[in-house]
């Protein structure tokens, strides 16, 4: 697992300064003592790495970089395939570790309060439905004993917990399951009635005073994660900066630490009954730290959860294939051999060769497995108090309805979409032919410079629209005037002070890491890191003096802006609003800084480009990285979405993913499929069982936040051609600095429904943003599409996937069969059964 996390890096001037041995050691010093932001007069420590809820550990380096540093990536992540790659390594810490339960720590504390939970199994596998408390010491809030039911499920008892809005709360389509149930005005949970009864609990002196005892509770362990937490990012730092034996070792041990450490946390967590806890913000401070992902699974289930994830990534990893035409060279990897292969090769052949045989020895072989884990992720589910493992998989993202919800901001965009694929289609088509590519119908998947599809940034020299009008490149001029890592940084930090944001500090710039050092492996991944004590932010990456590392350096700059701006905040709610978050705010700040505007204040570019031929070739750079990965990310989790919830049967599961590739995307297979392969299990994300849809919300979100901070700083206005979108800076703008300060400061303390509205005035994900800044680009695809007759849109022109393998194998022979239709498919397959029982007889 350790050797899929090596990331090269490059160069730096001044190792005294940056890569003067900054690892930590680990015994960690005595927490320093700060103010919890919401309770007055209760201390806390500083506190955590972030509490990431879109992973089952909340420990390790958090954010890397979408696109820069100029490394190479290990051979066991595909992850420089996204335009946003990184963001890998903590995901990868995801594997939970069987340790014998520990003993509770705080039980006897809070076995003595009205928040006791008494019983851990009284819940329901359900939503985050809390069931009422059993007090044994005062029996004023608790009146819910068996002899108060009727047969028809009402309680005699004068307050009715029928009505309770924490049942209500169960259903996860009418409640956010983080909310505090009783919060005012809420009609429909019939809150208001119960306002009497509210009101007399907190007002009663005893219950005060245990919600105070459960306050300290959690400042208590607020203060114990702090340390934890900074033992175990101490420790993984150390690893990375420094790779041999001792400090591989020295990683696991406290990665194991914090793993047990959240087990005993959560379990607390779930004893404690949150019936009477009327306040919102502690409310949501349990229900947080009472996650944990596939660490609650009993011990046996999570051994072979992780036993499962460990035998799928051992044949991912060492999945190889022989060349094309030449059978004795059997030893090419993905990274860097095919990935090579499938960016730069333009033979149809090759290209479909490589594409089989990949799929066929990465994914065929772990089938079994994951159809293994799908069962398991039921019991992931259930242990997490959630139905199934699809609403599970989108748990993060606070919402009974997140599929639907990400298929409508899809249905916003796909008319850009569709523009796009029919153009590139159109230029594919007049580069191999259109006895190899319909001019109606998906396009195969292997001829897009990407072994999965997702960008086609990779066949940039067949589809651009202006060949002759080279795209923007600063990157010479960085050199004549002589940029450092160190300068590129400096620089970054002035962008962000210029919007009113914070400076980093000296501490910054002393611990962390620029460049990769001579004297020890590094692995040197683009990642911003937390070290849980309010005041150690690093970032570790290898930089470039090129273009895309300048705005790489922004776009680590932003994690660590944000990781400044919610500091003030409890350990649970250091986080972004949902798992996109973070990765939103690090690319809206490149859309800004990419802007030949921006490159202009640097003194980098020296002229302005102004001609509609230059907007046009950078806005369909831009596309067929973003746009095109839309419905490919959307597709992944979508997929699993349906595997786990049971609403498509696992024997079906890779026929499914071509209908959905097809549905989504236009894409189809290069050849015929079965249900013999399992080709998504050839992305990493999958046998790793990372959730991939934070990216789509990532990448959707960016627009949004740019849009607003556009509008802020008067650099954007609608309708005006003089200021379009896609040509703002931010840069010195304090109001566009402003709202996203408000929003980063938020943190994980809110939904992030309600994040956005009181920072955009937008309560949801709206694709709208990222149509208004390719407007100049969809207008010209439209024309094009007028002008050469191209049908935009595609239709199904066979079957991608049949049950049978034996079906398969024999419409396979050709390498490819869209010129095929289905009626004149159904006569071939006729004579060719009725051959082979000729043969027979």
């Amino acid at each position: 697992m350790w050797n899929g996390l090596i990331f090269m890096c490059s160069t730096m001037w001044t190792l005294a300064l940056v890569c003067g041995n900054p690892q930590l050691q680990l015994p960690t010093p005595q927490p320093e003592i700060f103010y919890n932001g919401y309770t007055p007069n209760v201390a806390t420590t500083p506190a955590q790495l972030r509490a990431d809820r879109d992973r089952s550990q909340r420990y390790g380096p958090p954010y890397a970089d979408d696109g820069g540093g100029g490394g190479s990536s290990s051979s066991s992540d595909d992850g420089l395939d996204d335009f946003r790659y990184g963001q890998t390594y903590d995901e990868r810490m995801r594997l939970g570790y069987a340790y014998p339960t520990p003993r509770l720590n705080f039980s006897d504390r809070v076995n003595d309060s009205p928040f006791s939970g008494g019983d851990a199994n009284r819940y329901a596998n359900h939503n985050y439905g809390p069931t009422s408390s059993t007090d044994r010491n005062y029996n004023d809030f608790n009146n819910l004993n068996n002899n108060n039911y009727r047969i028809d499920g009402r309680v005699n008892d004068q307050y009715n917990y029928n009505n309770n809005p924490n049942v209500e709360f169960v259903n996860v389509n009418q409640r956010n399951r983080f909310e505090n149930p009783y919060l005012p005005n809420q009609d429909r949970f019939n809150l208001n009635q119960q306002y009497g009864d509210r009101q007399r609990y907190q007002q009663d002196r005893r219950h005060q005073q245990e919600l105070e005892k459960l306050r300290n509770l959690l400042v208590e362990t607020d203060q114990k994660g702090s340390l934890e937490c900074t033992a175990n990012v101490a420790a993984q730092w150390n690893f990375e900066t420094n790779v041999n034996d001792f400090t591989q070792s020295e990683a696991l041990n406290a990665q194991q630490r914090y793993v047990e450490y959240q087990r005993i946390t959560a379990e607390q967590s779930k004893h404690i009954n949150k019936d009477l806890i009327f306040d919102r913000r502690l409310y949501r401070q349990l229900m947080l730290q009472s996650e944990v992902g596939p660490n609650a699974l009993p011990l046996d289930v999570l051994d072979r959860y992780n036993r499962l994830l460990n035998e799928m990534l051992f044949l991912y990893n060492g999945a190889s294939i022989c060349a094309y035409q030449q059978p004795f060279q059997c030893d090419l990897h993905y990274i860097p051999n095919l990935k090579d292969i499938m960016a730069k090769s333009r033979d149809w052949d090759e290209l479909q060769h490589t594409w089989v045989e990949y799929h066929r020895k990465a994914g065929r072989g772990m089938r079994d497995n994951y159809e293994q884990l799908i069962d398991v992720m039921q019991e992931v589910a259930y242990v997490n108090n959630v139905t199934n493992g699809g609403e599970y998989w989108y748990l993060a993202y606070e919402s009974g309805n997140f599929r639907q919800d990400m298929d409508i901001v899809w249905e916003q965009i796909r008319p850009l979409y569709e523009l796009l694929h029919s153009y590139v289609r159109r230029k594919l088509r007049d580069y191999y032919g259109p006895d190899r590519i319909n001019r109606i119908a998906p396009i195969p998947s292997h001829i897009l410079g990407n072994m999965y599809g997702q960008s086609w940034s990779n066949v940039l020299d067949i589809i651009i629209p202006y060949p002759g009008r080279k795209l923007i490149d600063v990157t010479p001029r960085m050199v004549e005037q002589g940029y450092t890592p160190l300068l590129m940084f400096q620089l970054a930090e002035e962008f962000f002070t210029s919007i009113n944001m914070s400076a980093v500090g000296p501490e910054f710039y002393r611990n962390s890491v620029f460049e990769q050092p001579l004297d020890r492996r590094v692995l040197c991944e683009p990642s911003a890191w937390d070290f849980c004590n309010r005041h150690d932010f690093r970032v570790k990456i290898c930089t470039d003096i090129n273009q895309r590392s300048l705005i790489s350096v922004h776009h680590e700059m932003a994690h660590i802006q944000y990781f400044l701006q919610y500091r003030h905040l409890p350990k649970i709610f250091r986080n972004g609003a949902n798992p996109a978050f973070h990765q939103a705010v690090g690319d809206a700040i490149g859309l800004s800084v990419s802007t030949p505007k921006h490159l202009q204040t640097l003194g980098l570019l020296q002229r302005s480009l102004d001609e509609s031929s230059y907007d046009i070739n950078y806005l369909f750079t831009m596309a067929i990285d973003k746009i095109a990965f839309l419905p490919f990310a959307l597709t992944l989790d979508n997929w699993r979405y349906d595997i786990f919830s049971g609403n498509v049967n696992k024997r079906i599961m890779n026929c499914h993913y071509w209908n959905l590739r097809e549905r989504y995307a236009g894409i189809k297979p290069p050849v015929l499929r079965s249900e013999q392969d399992f080709d998504l299990g050839a992305k990493y994300h999958i046998p790793a069982n990372i959730p991939y849809v934070k990216y789509f919300f990532s990448t959707v979100l960016q627009f949004q936040l740019y849009r607003r901070m556009c509008l802020a700083a008067g650099q954007y206005v609608p309708n005006d051609p003089r200021k379009p979108l896609h040509k703002c800076d931010i840069y010195r703008q304090p109001a566009a600095g402003n709202i996203l300060k408000n929003l980063m400061s938020k943190g994980a303390s809110q939904p992030w429904q309600e994040v956005l509205e009181e920072t955009l005035g937008e309560g949801r994900l709206d694709g709208s943003a990222l149509r208004e800044y390719f407007a100049p680009l969809e207008e010209w695809l439209r024309l094009e599409s007028l002008r050469t007759n191209e049908y935009v849109g595609w239709n199904y022109d066979g079957d991608y996937c049949k049950r049978s393998i034996e079906t398969a194998g024999l419409q396979i022979f050709g390498g490819y069969y869209n010129g095929v239709s289905r009626s004149e498919g159904s006569i071939i397959m006729l004579i060719l059964t009725i051959g082979l029982w000729l043969l027979t007889v």
